[in-house]
């Protein structure tokens, strides 16, 4: 791999040095054409490309995605649930709901115990309609899984 420093103008009209890398041939098949321009052309399009898989690769990520992968996130003020399941008196439904994580206990809590809609808790987490109402199916699954394995 070969690095190339590279100007770039961001959206706000600002330059930037930026650093992109090219596997080895493909930088010696443009530096023998000797073509400055061409070099500093592919060089853009390189920038640019991996600016858009960046993006796209970080938009579709979520953290209910990671918390499914093993990949879970310290909450660093310490917080407690303000709330309990421990009146559900089906021991196997009061077990699994123990198995899920904390925002999955407090989106069920939200939703069933404090009677808010998928909007209002979308609204509260800064998230959309359809990102709750995927999480609530996997909250379901989850729940119907440890049950049906108990």
């Amino acid at each position: 791999m070969k690095k190339f420093k590279v100007k770039v103008i961001l959206k706000n009209g600002e330059p930037k040095m930026s650093y992109v890398y090219l596997e080895d041939k493909v930088a010696d098949m443009l530096l023998q054409t000797g073509d400055k321009e061409l070099l500093r052309q592919y060089l853009l399009e390189e920038y640019r490309t991996s600016r858009l898989e960046r993006t796209e690769t970080r938009r579709h990520q979520s953290l209910d995605d990671d918390m499914e992968n093993g990949i879970d996130y310290e909450d660093k003020q310490g917080r407690q649930l303000p709330f309990s399941f421990s009146d559900i008196e089906d021991n196997s439904l009061f077990e699994a709901i123990q198995q899920l994580t904390p925002r999955q206990k407090e989106m069920l809590h939200l939703v069933y115990f404090e009677d808010k809609t998928q909007d209002e808790v979308a609204s509260y987490y800064g998230v959309s309609k359809s990102a709750i109402s995927h999480a609530m199916e996997r909250i379901y699954t989850a729940i119907k899984k440890y049950i049906e394995k108990n």
